[in-house]
């Protein structure tokens, strides 16, 4: 396991390893690639190393400058997005013959656009489409247990644990703060680019109970006043039901937990408050006393709502960005409040991440940026869709006490996330879907 602070070069690290990056200097060299010429070693790398990225999505993406983050809920232009079964180029008899845990199917996803996949689906994807070209020497895995809920969570250390004890592949994954596989045994820590620890790794991280850092309970004092009302909400892809005469009400000031398995709508949710969603006009959904559909206009409710997802970061493929987090932040935004900006940067001691180029912002300096973008400004409803993922334990820390220091009374917060612990931190109440 690779482990560090946000832009310490774990990622770095796994793309060296993957052949990824090359540098002018030193030499990588693996006991399994026996080739001759540059050109035999660098197909043995391709056919047995695996490198999965923390943001794989950007990978399919590329070049598909018409795809938007809303488009997985819109039904016109997804004849140009591939399906699942497009992408594997397998029949389904060939997944039935991979000796796997039924845990990981993935077959009733196969007429699935990927655009339409939940995070946690599109994780199980990339690794079953990885094995069926062969079984890797060498598996690397940038955070791949970010946006998993619990069940899929253990399921992925089942798998990890069953590839290593049949077919004898090398795994290498980075990860902040979760249980993980047991065939784990060696833990490196980086600071800055250089190896500050390597050690033996017994036992599992942290795990999803942890009592450490509690925030106290606060007295709640809930206004008479609807900010969502969803009435029987139904809604339905093909022959997938998501929502069933589903009902949720949410007052002002209140503070909400949204768990679920994934895939089991609750970004989608999230797309139908913030305005994403073409059927939230068709359904029976209020927001801010008003019915959608009944005058006002997409940006008038986006200027009520500050939402932070990680689709925004699937979509946003940082690579192709030239300029710095900072300039990025200035002209998506236009109009930054230059005092509060620079609070920001403050509190979260951001100013080196702020002047580098987006292009090589790690997992969770891009996570970061996004956090810092969502609170330029102070709205009344906050929808948070797994805002501690990626962010090492002192920016965990952080984010928690600016939520703290920074969350007034009145704001309404929704909060998506697979760990009870942060359900007891920043929610008086739960919604399971």
């Amino acid at each position: 396991m690779i482990s560090g602070r946000n832009g310490s070069g774990k990622t770095v690290l796994l793309e060296a390893l993957a052949g990824i990056l090359h540098f002018p200097q030193g030499e990588i060299q693996y006991d399994f690639i026996q080739g001759d010429t540059w050109q035999q070693r660098y197909e043995e790398k391709r056919r047995l190393i695996t490198y999965i990225p923390a943001h794989a999505l950007h990978a399919y993406l590329r070049g598909s400058h018409d795809l938007f983050y809303q488009q997985r809920y819109y039904e016109m232009g997804d004849a140009a997005v591939p399906t699942v079964r497009d992408l594997l180029g397998t029949p389904a008899e060939r997944l039935r013959e991979m000796d796997i845990p039924d845990s990981l199917s993935i077959e009733h996803l196969l007429d699935v656009e990927l655009t339409r996949l939940s995070n946690g689906q599109l994780k199980k994807f990339l690794l079953l489409k990885s094995f069926l070209k062969g079984v890797p020497k060498l598996l690397l895995l940038d955070s791949p247990f970010e946006g998993l809920d619990h069940q899929s969570r253990e399921d992925l250390c089942q798998f990890i644990d069953f590839i290593v004890s049949r077919h004898n592949v090398q795994v290498i994954l980075v990860d902040h703060h979760h249980h993980l596989p047991s065939c784990i045994n060696r833990k490196l820590t980086l600071n800055n680019f250089q190896i500050e620890k390597s050690e033996k790794f017994t036992g599992a991280l942290q795990g999803d109970n942890s009592t450490i850092g509690l925030v106290p309970g606060r007295e709640v004092q809930v206004a008479q006043e609807e900010v969502i009302s969803i009435r029987n909400l139904t809604l339905r892809y093909g022959n997938l039901t998501l929502f069933e005469n589903f009902n949720l009400r949410v007052m002002k000031g209140q503070r909400w937990a949204l768990v679920g398995r994934n895939g089991s709508g609750k970004t989608t949710l999230f797309s139908l408050i913030f305005a994403d969603h073409p059927q939230a006009y068709a359904q029976g959904i209020y927001l801010f006393g008003k019915k959608r559909g009944s005058g006002e206009s997409i940006w008038d409710i986006k200027r009520r709502i500050n939402y932070l997802g990680p689709e925004q970061v699937s979509y946003l493929n940082p690579k192709s960005i030239l300029v710095t987090a900072r300039e990025y932040i200035n002209d998506v935004h236009q109009t930054v409040d230059n005092d509060i900006f620079e609070k920001l940067i403050e509190f979260f001691n951001a100013n080196e991440v702020m002047n580098k180029h987006v292009r090589f912002l790690s997992s969770g300096e891009l996570q970061l940026t996004m956090i810092m973008m969502c609170f330029l400004s102070n709205r009344e409803l906050l929808l948070l869709d797994e805002p501690f993922q990626f962010l090492d334990d002192i920016q965990k820390e952080r984010l928690t006490q600016y939520l703290l220091s920074h969350l007034k009374p009145e704001t309404t917060l929704i909060l998506i996330t697979h760990y009870e612990h942060d359900i007891r931190k920043w929610t008086d109440q739960k919604v399971q879907i």
